[in-house]
């Protein structure tokens, strides 16, 4: 055999070696996922309740049926179901599900988590334990209390606007977080992130039912206009490490949710200037910046307070079109919101004490060498720290009417 023929061999060697490798790759990218899993097989969790009862958790899961969600008709049965179990521990309640149900729990499209206050009140972390280490949990869920109800009862509401309830619950949540400020929407990765640093705490929006709860727990509930019960987000829980201490009202929660830049849109009613009666404002956009300052030795927070806002209805005399009438209408709505934002941080000071702010983060990240020396007494130090703010507050837009209906009475025709 020459030498060109022994090259030739070689080459078809080479090709042969590499299609072969190239067939054996295609083979294992083409043999799918190791440890995949049917949905007719699994309990797809979209919400998870727990309560504390007879010294153990008592866990709620709320799971969809595929099979109702894929039907074009009314559906014959409800479209979720609800399983609940008890245990010492979360993850052994969970497995006790399947006593009940033919199919595996599956957590990756959980939305809400939510806990009673006696869980709350007696720590978050253990029950959280298995959602941080379960590989199979996503951590986007968003968390909340229940707020004078049981979770096991709010999980088992039937809602009125959404076919799955959990649904219904989590949209409201986000929703009224960018619509109205007094309720925040915190997910598990925030949750994670305050319960293990110095200087802030976490907070959780709380959820209850109102009205007839036993008739809200069955299917006639959004058979008509006026349902019998319904779920309403009520108020901010202060935690201290991961124990829930109390509740802000709706104006606190305002506050706290304007210093945390959580604020998209909101409305708030001022008393008109020079003139009984109040109009409101829709506020547009809102941005907080927190300062901190160490003015001889002692540490003190700025916060400038940026709003730019609408006039959304008025219900006094006033012309709009006299520029001294419209200033002094910026300049209360801005006395206003600058004395919920103090009067909120004052309440929390005096009352809990704890930097749910996150005031302390700020001094660690600007004054390092401060914040180690004085980490341990910082909620003492929270609790009478100066805090001053100053507002940057304008009012943009009054409406496609320039004074109020009242000042215009309609004419009576000839």
């Amino acid at each position: 055999m020459n030498r060109s023929e022994n090259v030739t061999v070689k080459q078809v060697g080479n090709m042969t070696f590499m299609r072969c490798a190239a067939a054996l790759l295609i083979v294992f990218l083409m043999s799918g996922c190791w440890n995949r899993r049917e949905l007719n097989e699994l309990s797809v969790v979209l919400a998870m309740g727990i309560d504390y009862k007879d010294d153990q958790y008592m866990v709620t899961v709320q799971v969809v049926d595929p099979s109702q969600m894929s039907r074009n008709r009314a559906a014959e049965r409800s479209p979720t179901h609800v399983y609940t179990e008890k245990a010492a521990t979360i993850f052994e309640a969970l497995r006790k599900v399947t006593t009940q149900s033919s199919r595996k729990l599956y957590f990756s499209q959980m939305l809400l988590l939510l806990f009673d206050e006696d869980v709350a009140r007696s720590g978050i972390k253990e029950p959280l334990d298995f959602l941080f280490r379960d590989h199979e949990v996503r951590p986007d869920f968003n968390i909340a209390v229940a707020r004078g109800r049981s979770a096991k009862d709010i999980m088992s509401f039937v809602t009125p606007m959404e076919v799955l309830p959990a649904m219904d619950l989590y949209k409201s949540l986000r929703v009224s977080e960018k619509a109205w400020a007094p309720t925040a929407a915190v997910n598990v990765k925030t949750i994670m992130e305050n319960l293990t640093k110095k200087g802030i705490e976490p907070v959780l929006t709380g959820l209850t039912l109102e009205g007839d709860i036993e008739k809200g727990m069955l299917g006639e509930n959004i058979k008509q206009p006026l349902t019998y019960a319904n779920f309403k987000f009520k108020g901010i829980g202060i935690f201290r490490d991961d124990r829930l201490i109390g509740w802000l009202n709706d104006s606190d929660s305002k506050s706290f949710s304007y210093i945390t830049n959580h604020v998209s849109n909101t409305v708030s009613y001022v008393k008109c200037p020079r003139s009984n009666g109040v109009f409101n404002v829709e506020v547009k956009q809102a941005k907080v910046k927190a300062v901190p300052i160490m003015k001889a030795g002692k540490p003190f927070v700025n916060l400038n307070v940026f709003i730019e806002a609408n006039v959304a209805e008025v219900q006094c005399e006033l012309d709009l079109t006299d520029e001294a009438i419209f200033l002094a209408m910026q300049t209360n709505a801005s006395e206003k919101l600058k004395q919920i934002i103090a009067n909120g941080i004052h309440h929390v000071q005096d009352t809990y004490g704890v930097d749910i702010y996150g005031f302390g983060e700020l001094f660690h990240r600007k004054y390092p060498t401060y914040w180690h020396q004085q980490v341990e007494e910082w909620d003492h130090i929270f609790s009478n720290l100066p805090v001053e703010v100053t507002m940057n507050y304008k009012l943009r837009k009054f409406g496609k009417i320039i004074s109020p209906i009242a000042n215009n009475p309609r004419q009576d025709k000839e």
